[in-house]
């Protein structure tokens, strides 16, 4: 097997030759894989490239972009604004990192709900399939959606301090912003799901500390069990993107409809091993974050560990796959073929 035929067998529950390795695409592009040979005997050894890709588009009417860039304090800066009919919204960065979000005041929902309103969500299979038509073998392309709506005002529109306080004192606001949203997602996950592809991403960026059971009942749970049946009829495998803490979730998690929880990461950053996590949830497929920290781990110890994770989360070889989803470690070099050749010895003879 390749690594693709790797990862689609572990979508489908079975049983690959060798546990999967993957980094994202940006890891790859980043560091100019084509241009070192050390990047390409990995390739050849198994590791993977994590492309996530749209089939479908937002197209949004009516609406003015624009981006201004300057130097504050020393500090690069970034303004994007949005101007519409009914007023302008904007957010900004300094040194790439949100300093203000879309949303602060009530006005501000009035016109972010403007714009999600006038968005339509059309089919781009042809662009998808022309980057895998092209694709080198071990490129794995996973159509993605967009976050579900209460994940997409946490993460990308408000930022968790202001969804603290708005959650009491702009709820009427949000929840005709989330309104809006849902069927944005909804027309989303339906054109996915009549596309290509044999998994779909949702990149939810979810950690548990931020909603609790009671709001992850309460909000993602409805959207998952609204939207994920049309994605499994399809015969897709439907991935979530947990980068972050789970226990406080984990029988909600249980009960949830997704098939694959993807950015996996055991402690230090999350806060179940993987044994914990394969007691609570056995069926799901497991595409675990190696935690940074462990590749500065000598090669003997950073090989017995995730062979150990290995045995912890998969005794019968099937379910689980390895990934660097977050920061790609600083001696790759010397660290990355370790998992490997970790990995080699989980070959079914």
């Amino acid at each position: 097997m390749n690594v693709r035929e790797r990862i689609e067998a572990f979508w489908a529950g079975e049983r690959p030759d060798v546990i999967p390795y993957t980094i994202y695409s940006y890891e790859y592009e980043a560091s100019k894989c084509t241009e070192d040979a050390a990047w390409r005997r990995m390739f050849d050894a198994g590791l993977g490239v994590t492309f996530f890709t749209r089939t479908a588009e937002f197209v949004t009417s009516g609406v003015e972009e624009r981006t201004d860039e300057y130097v504050e304090d020393g500090v690069t800066c970034r303004r994007e604004t949005l101007a519409t009919p009914v007023g302008e919204i904007h957010q900004t960065f300094r040194n790439d990192w949100h300093h203000k979000y879309w949303i602060e005041r009530p006005e501000d929902y009035r016109v972010m709900t403007w714009i999600v309103k006038h968005t339509s969500v059309e089919p781009c299979y042809a662009e998808f399939e022309a980057q895998l038509a092209k694709a080198e073998p071990f490129f794995i392309l996973i159509p993605r959606v967009a976050r579900t709506p209460l994940q997409e005002i946490i993460v990308d529109l408000l930022g968790l301090e202001n969804f603290g306080l708005h959650l009491f004192e702009y709820e009427a606001e949000m929840t005709e912003l989330y309104e809006a949203l849902m069927k944005r997602f909804r027309r989303d996950v339906e054109i996915t799901a009549a596309g290509p592809g044999k998994c779909v991403e949702v990149l939810e960026n979810f950690t548990a500390e931020t909603l609790g059971p009671k709001r992850y009942r309460e909000f993602l749970v409805p959207a998952y069990e609204e939207c994920f049946p049309m994605l499994h009829e399809a015969g897709k495998a439907v991935g979530v993107h947990y980068d972050g803490k789970t226990a406080s979730c984990r029988d909600e998690i249980a009960r949830a409809p997704m098939d694959l929880i993807e950015s996996l990461t055991p402690p230090p950053e999350g806060d179940q091993t993987l044994g914990e996590c394969r007691a609570a949830w056995p069926r799901k497929l497991f595409w675990s974050n190696i935690n940074v920290g462990t590749y500065q781990l000598p090669a003997k110890k950073l090989k017995d560990l995730v062979l150990s994770r290995v045995e912890e989360a998969t005794p019968d070889g099937r379910r689980l796959a390895f990934e660097v989803s977050e920061e790609l470690p600083a001696n790759w070099r010397e660290s990355m073929p370790v998992v490997l050749e970790a990995l080699e010895e989980t070959r079914e003879r």
